[in-house]
């Protein structure tokens, strides 16, 4: 089943809206409008379940995911009714993945969205945070089949509680990222200490120098460029003054 441009309840507005001159006939024209919009209002679109996955090359798979999808659903009582993928990094933002974004387009407030891994919705521990939040926002349940109580089809599905259990999902997950955030500043840290306790020289390499240069300098040290300045033969071999003293300082201690 393929996204479609505009839903049941879409399609009649947009049609009845567009015909409206048509409607404004000898018919009593705005008590007529008035009643097909009544009914327009008063159809009930059925909310939709989504499954979302996404691979990283063309050589791997959906097929895991949504294998664990499909068997959930069975366990369950319910059916998906469409399966959106990704072939994309895992290194780019949610929204910015094609299907995803015309996913998320499609989406109403009462759907479901269904992935196997709560990671397979952002790049990094932050990205899913704004994408869970965006979604509870537009009234979207996230299912997410590996993290405990996310993955409670009957909970998910009571308003007030699946509500609960997304905040309480979104304060730990942003906790774990701080941590995660601290040990990695925490670590670098230790390994930039240890290398200065071994002498290790930090920062940037420096550059190498130009073998054209060290030719031509050694001649402007010999004096057979003459009497020219440092700025004149900085011209001459086409590099900036701040260059000239950089190499001439890196062949001296060299």
């Amino acid at each position: 089943m393929k996204l479609i441009d505009l839903t049941l309840y879409e399609n009649i507005r947009f049609h009845v809206m567009k015909n409206q001159a048509n409607f404004n006939t000898n018919m009593a024209g705005k008590s007529y409008m008035k009643k097909v919009m009544d009914f327009v209002e008063g159809l009930q679109v059925e909310n939709k379940i989504f499954a979302y996955m996404r691979i990283s090359t063309n050589h791997q798979k959906t097929d895991r995911q949504k294998q664990t999808i499909v068997e959930y659903s069975e366990r369950n009582g319910f059916l998906i009714d469409e399966f959106v993928s990704d072939t994309i990094t895992g290194g780019m933002k949610a929204d910015h993945r094609p299907n995803y974004h015309t996913m998320k387009e499609h989406l109403r407030s009462g759907d479901v969205l269904v992935v196997s891994d709560i990671d397979r919705l952002g790049r990094n521990a932050d990205d899913v945070i704004v994408e869970i939040k965006d979604l509870q926002f537009r009234g979207i349940r996230v299912v997410a089949l590996d993290v405990p109580f996310l993955n409670d089809w009957e909970k998910m599905n009571d308003d007030s509680l699946s509500k609960m259990i997304i905040d309480i999902f979104v304060t730990l997950k942003a906790h774990i990222a701080q941590q995660e955030k601290e040990k990695i500043h925490a670590r670098v840290m230790q390994g930039l200490d240890v290398a200065k306790a071994k002498g290790k020289k930090l920062g940037r390499p420096a550059t190498g120098v130009p073998k054209e240069f060290v030719k031509e300098y050694n001649k402007f040290r010999s004096g057979e460029y003459g009497s020219i300045s440092v700025v004149q033969f900085a011209k001459l071999q086409g590099i900036a003054v701040s260059t000239f003293y950089k190499y001439a300082g890196i062949l001296k201690t060299g």
